[in-house]
């Protein structure tokens, strides 16, 4: 059984009796009881000096084998892995080791029982091998007899057609073999290049997607960025009909109090203004006709027509919802129109305008003679 050596007091122990120091020093436990303080339980290694508690040091559970009868095992677990197979130099080998492990072995009987055994079956595997190589060397001896003399019949011409025909078909066999062989190469040659003209047109292709994806790319770009500023310009019209419609509101509002006020104005003063102050006598016409008197009711009633069709004007455009899609039906980017209205068109609206426009007017639209505005009593909505 194997034994410890202590560090110590320098004897030999069994490993049950050696305990081990958590720093990896160790001894017999007789002398490391001797470190340990009696009242404290605490003791320093002789070693490193560190400190422990008596709790630290503690047995070693290990199963120490002998050498020499793990060279014993290692010796049969070789020889049971040799066979027919193995080189020469491995058989030496395993010869010299088995009479190393038959000289250092002292163990009982089993164990040489065992060692026996492996060298009955070695002998059984390995002898016939050599057996079976000694013949084959006298094969070989034989054979170079024969070679001698078929050497010495090779001279004659009995030998030599008997040799050239076998060239011959050697010579058929080769050449069918290199025929072989050249085809494949031919195949191997085509192949090959239909495979690079594939890799060239993947390629070329995949360069082709490359560049669409990167000019899709920039289109898509292109469109975000138009998008952007239509919901921005979409944006800004809504808060501005918002800001309009908040005006319109208040328009209203100051429009219906001037009503109110000119009504109530207008029923104290109906009583002092005589009628002919509301006849338009300075206007300019042809006949008499053209000039008629105009009553107050009249007047005002003109003037309460002009507000509810403004009141009308601000309640469509309040109501109206304006539609800020400007996906459908937008050009494209880039696009551009070359129409123009024609000289021709604008003189001949300008002509009929004034055709129909009761007073006379110049080309700049000013009136030629004097008119009559009549009394000022409304107020201009800013």
């Amino acid at each position: 059984m194997p034994h410890g050596h202590c560090q110590v007091c320098l004897g030999y122990f069994a490993i049950s009796d050696c305990q081990v120091l958590p720093c990896g020093h160790g001894g017999c436990k007789y002398c490391l009881g001797q470190i340990f303080d009696t009242f404290t339980n605490m003791g320093n290694c002789w070693m490193c000096r560190q400190e422990y508690h008596r709790s630290g040091a503690h047995r070693v559970h290990l199963e120490l084998v002998d050498s020499k009868v793990a060279n014993f095992h290692n010796t049969i677990e070789g020889l049971e892995k040799m066979d027919a197979s193995v080189p020469s130099i491995s058989v030496t080998r395993a010869s010299t080791r088995i009479k190393r492990t038959v000289d250092e072995i002292n163990c009982d009987n089993e164990i040489a029982v065992s060692l026996r055994q492996a060298i009955a079956d070695f002998d059984d595997r390995i002898v016939p091998v050599f057996i079976r190589v000694e013949a084959q060397a006298k094969d070989v001896e034989q054979l170079q007899k024969q070679l001698t003399c078929a050497q010495g019949k090779a001279k004659t011409f009995d030998d030599v057609c008997e040799n050239s025909q076998k060239k011959d078909a050697l010579i058929i066999a080769l050449r069918s073999e290199l025929d072989r062989s050249d085809k494949e190469g031919r195949q191997a040659v085509s192949v090959t290049e239909s495979l690079t003209a594939a890799y060239l047109a993947s390629k070329r292709q995949n360069e082709l997607d490359t560049e669409e994806k990167k000019r899709l790319e920039h289109d898509n770009r292109d469109l975000r960025r138009l998008l952007e500023c239509h919901a921005k310009s979409a944006q800004s019209r809504k808060d501005k009909i918002q800001a309009l419609k908040h005006e319109i509101t208040k328009l209203k509002q100051r429009n219906e109090t001037l009503e109110e006020t000119q009504s109530s104005v207008l029923d104290e003063t109906l009583s002092t203004f005589p009628l002919n102050d509301y006849v338009d006598e300075t206007f300019p016409s042809s006949s008499s006709s053209s000039a008629r008197p105009t009553s107050p009711s009249e007047h005002f009633r003109n003037k309460s027509y002009r507000s509810s069709r403004l009141s009308q004007v601000t309640n469509e455009l309040s109501e109206s919802e304006v539609d800020v899609n400007f996906d459908f039906g937008m050009p494209g980017p880039g696009f551009s129109s070359d129409w123009k209205m024609s000289s021709t068109t604008k003189s001949k609206k300008r002509k009929a305008a004034s055709l129909n426009f009761p007073i006379p007017l110049d080309k700049r639209g000013r009136p030629m003679v004097s008119v009559q505005t009549g009394p000022v009593r409304l107020r201009r909505v800013p």
